[in-house]
C-alpha cells in the first residue's frame, strides 16, 4: 500500500520587472536575496507574496515599494506575465505562480547603498545588493531560465510599446 502523497500548496506573488533609460538604452532592475544559498542563483525581480484585499498590482508596487524604497515608476499598460515553478519548503511541494508586471522608474536617485530590508543582500564577489544593466548583461544573472524569459518577453514589449506610440499621431487634448 501506498502512503498518500503530501497535499501540493499553491502560491502565487506579484512583481514588478522595473527599467529605467539612460543614455536612450533601457536598463532593468534586479535585486540579490539573502534567502537563496546559491548567490549566484539569487538574482531576481522584486517580488512577495499578494496580502488580503490587495490587487496584483497593489501587491507588486507595495513589494518594489518595500524591497527597493522605489515609488516612481509608470507601469506599462496591458503587460501581466506570469512564470510558474515547483520548489519544496518543509518536505511539502509548492506550486507558485508569480505575476509580473513592468514599469519605468522616474526616479532612483533615492535607492540606498544597503538593502532596505532582510530579504536582500550583497554579493559576496560584486559587493551589489542590486544591479541595473542592459538585458544582454541582466539576462546572464538571472539563474533560471523562466526568469530568463520573461525578462526577454519584457524587453520585447517594452520596445513594441515605444514603437506604437512614436507611430500614434493622436494629437494632445486641449482643455
Amino acid at each position: 500500500m501506498h502512503a498518500a502523497s503530501p497535499s501540493i500548496h499553491r502560491e502565487v506573488s506579484c512583481g514588478v520587472i522595473p527599467f529605467r533609460r539612460v543614455e536612450g538604452r533601457v536598463q532593468f532592475l534586479v535585486v540579490h536575496s539573502a534567502l537563496v544559498r546559491n548567490p549566484d542563483a539569487a538574482w531576481e525581480f522584486p517580488k512577495g507574496g499578494l496580502e488580503v484585499g490587495e490587487t496584483e498590482v497593489q501587491a507588486a508596487l507595495r513589494e518594489l515599494r518595500e524591497e527597493t524604497t522605489l515609488t516612481r515608476i509608470r507601469l506599462i499598460p496591458d503587460f501581466r506575465d506570469e512564470v510558474h515553478y515547483k520548489f519544496r519548503r518543509g518536505g511539502r511541494e509548492i506550486q507558485k505562480t508569480v505575476v509580473f508586471f513592468t514599469g519605468e522608474v522616474d526616479d532612483w536617485s533615492e535607492m540606498p547603498e544597503r538593502p532596505p530590508t532582510h530579504e536582500h543582500a550583497l554579493h559576496p564577489r560584486l559587493k551589489q545588493w542590486h544591479r541595473w544593466d542592459v538585458e544582454v548583461e541582466i539576462v546572464h544573472l538571472l539563474y533560471h531560465a523562466g526568469m530568463r524569459n520573461l525578462l526577454g518577453r519584457a524587453s520585447r514589449f517594452i520596445h513594441d510599446h515605444d514603437r506604437r506610440a512614436a507611430l500614434d499621431p493622436r494629437p494632445l487634448s486641449v482643455g
